[in-house]
């Protein structure tokens, strides 16, 4: 539809409420040709908006791949709202792990109250071995009302077999 065709539909429909109020009449042309000029404006904004989550899209789940978490965590290295938790033990963490990590042993018994002391504001991307214990963590921290966790499919095997970069 044409943008005149646009005013068109409008001020026929306009004039027809306001023919007894000449004021009201032009009042309402004046405000619909403001709103009509700010169309392009719009448009823009709604392409430039889409094109944001075309190329920097957000985590699309709870359970990502290693490659969306690769692309997400390297897009946001100095983001402290976004922290990376490695859960295995640390014997397993300090021989390989993903650079800027946090360790946080799965296996230890208090680790449901070690999760209690993080901050539920921050988004967490869990890793393990797996992925495994990672989804068992993940609904843990659901359950104590983290809205903003995600689990890497596959941990950090197959982040180290998809040749992405790991610090020891």
């Amino acid at each position: 539809m044409s943008f005149n065709r646009f005013i068109g539909i409008f001020e026929k429909k306009g004039s027809q409420y306001m023919k007894n109020s000449p004021v009201h009449s032009m009042l309402f042309h004046a405000a619909l040709h403001r709103i009509a000029s700010m169309l392009p404006l719009v448009t823009v904004l709604s392409i430039f908006t889409v094109g944001c989550d075309y190329f920097f899209p957000p985590l699309t789940g709870d359970k990502i791949e290693v490659e969306e978490a690769e692309r997400f965590i390297s897009r946001n290295k100095e983001n402290q709202d976004i922290i990376l938790l490695d859960i295995r033990p640390k014997t397993q963490y300090d021989s390989v792990r993903i650079e800027n990590s946090i360790n946080l042993d799965f296996t230890q018994t208090d680790f449901p109250e070690m999760i209690t002391r993080l901050d539920p504001e921050k988004r967490y991307i869990l890793i393990d071995d797996n992925g495994r214990k990672s989804a068992m963590a993940f609904e843990l921290m659901k359950e104590q009302r983290f809205p903003k966790v995600h689990y890497i499919s596959g941990g950090i095997t197959e982040w180290v077999r998809s040749g992405y970069k790991t610090v020891k």
